[in-house]
């Protein structure tokens, strides 16, 4: 399981059995509204190729619309008989609804039985091309791997592996025996569930049932410690390549060590030297690279601290400095209190956001500074330039993704360019849609 840093490069769509709701940018809710054309939906990739009943296959394509959910329909064939299928969700490129690329999760439904069939989605009575899968015995999942393996209560854990189904059950037994059943998800190759809070240091035993179609039996055994201990992290690669002297945010596997670290340092490690460096807020993985490194490959290991007590350095990392600095990335805005808007190309993105004097913009992003005390915000437009400094909007968040600017009292209306750059090196980004200023 990797910890995914939210930008509005996509829709995120998730629909359970009994609940529907559609994650946007920063945890936003809103179901996109699809303004249809009169092209197929396409369907150019799925996976798995097969599955049982109640197995999950995910279809890649175009104009699969995700969040209509009246409107989106699947079908499997097999042997001359067509059987609705559930939808599950999915996800949507921002701005690009029509052409951009989609996904859409699909439950093989009960009817069905061994042998091969299709599967066909349909929205507004046009149909996608087929895609082929094999339907096959209902088994158990197989288990692979937990990660992580061990941590505090209240520590999301993945469990990979495959053949997971909707209806399937996390099993989860305490060192006294006590059982505990979870709902697991939907996803055919994991699931996850958080480590209740009250739970004793110790061994949890986690198998894999299912009560429909379990006959009592679970999958075999993986196991979890549940430590109070100080831990380290499984580091991934960045989403933003930067330069030694700017700021880098980590992304890793799971970030709940750090929210109970006391410490967090960083080992940066190249052409024989190693640098420790200390995060300035142990929570979160926003972290100086030394100005004493080149541009090219390093190797990053990271270790928190609790009690007085340090974890294990975690598995190397390798990642490319880059050979200049990088500007700051802004990929959606919104006013203190309303939904982001998203910025990413496409027919769909709004020309201009209305704004009014006073008021507090947000930025989210990923930015190469300290804070957002070092970020300056301009707004510029013919013989007129306004310079304002950033704040960050949360200091207590646990990513660094959002920076507000307060707009001046006094304002004059009309359209401006706004221009964010770095106070530390100079580097620039200008928000691509024009800023409409409005009276209030």
């Amino acid at each position: 399981m990797r910890l995914v840093i939210v930008t509005a490069s996509v829709v995120l769509v998730f629909c359970a059995a009994f609940d529907v709701w559609t994650a946007r940018v920063q945890g936003q809710v809103s179901t996109p509204q699809a303004q249809t054309n009169k092209a197929d939906p396409e369907v150019y990739a799925w996976t798995p190729r097969s599955g049982s009943v109640d197995s999950v296959i995910y279809l890649s394509g175009y104009r699969l619309y995700p969040g209509e959910w009246k409107k989106t329909k699947a079908f499997v064939i097999q042997n001359g008989k067509e059987f609705s299928a559930q939808t599950a969700g999915g996800w949507s490129t921002i701005n690009n609804l029509h052409n951009g690329p989609q996904t859409l999760s699909v439950i093989v439904p009960g009817d069905v039985v061994p042998g091969q069939a299709q599967i066909v989605v349909e929205f507004e009575g046009r149909r996608s091309n087929p895609a082929a899968i094999a339907i096959t015995e209902w088994k158990l999942p197989v288990l692979t791997r937990l990660n992580p393996t061990s941590g505090a209560p209240g520590t999301p854990v993945g469990i990979e592996g495959s053949g997971f189904h909707v209806g399937d059950e996390i099993e989860i037994t305490d060192d006294e025996g006590k059982l505990i059943k979870l709902t697991s998800g939907w996803a055919p190759d994991g699931t996850s569930f958080m480590v209740p809070k009250d739970t004793r240091e110790g061994i949890l035993t986690l198998r894999i049932g299912n009560p429909k179609h379990g006959n009592g039996q679970s999958s075999e055994a993986v196991t979890f410690t549940v430590t109070n201990e100080p831990l380290s992290v499984e580091l991934s690669p960045s989403d933003m390549d930067v330069a030694p002297g700017q700021w880098l945010d980590l992304q890793m596997s799971n970030a709940e060590p750090l929210h109970r670290s006391e410490l967090t340092e960083v080992a940066f490690k190249q052409a024989g030297q190693t640098i420790i460096v200390a995060a300035p807020k142990p929570f979160r993985p926003h972290i100086k690279v030394p100005s004493a490194l080149v541009a090219g490959e390093v190797e990053l290991q990271l270790r928190t601290w609790r009690d007085g007590k340090a974890s294990q350095w975690s598995e190397p990392a390798t990642f490319k400095l880059a050979d200049k600095p990088s500007p700051p990335m802004i990929d959606s805005i919104r006013l203190e209190k309303e939904q982001f808007v998203a910025l990413n190309p496409g027919p769909e993105r709004q020309a201009s956001f209305a704004v009014s004097a006073g008021d507090k913009v947000v930025l989210h992003g990923l930015w190469p500074v300290a804070d957002g005390s070092k970020l300056k915000v301009l707004l510029v437009r013919a013989g007129e330039v306004i310079t304002m400094t950033a704040i960050d909007f949360d200091e207590k968040a646990n990513w660094f993704g959002d920076v507000q600017v307060n707009l001046p009292q006094v304002l004059p209306v009309g359209e401006w360019r706004m221009i964010v750059s770095s106070e530390t090196d100079g580097t620039q980004v200008e928000v691509p849609i024009v800023i409409r200023v409005v009276k209030k």
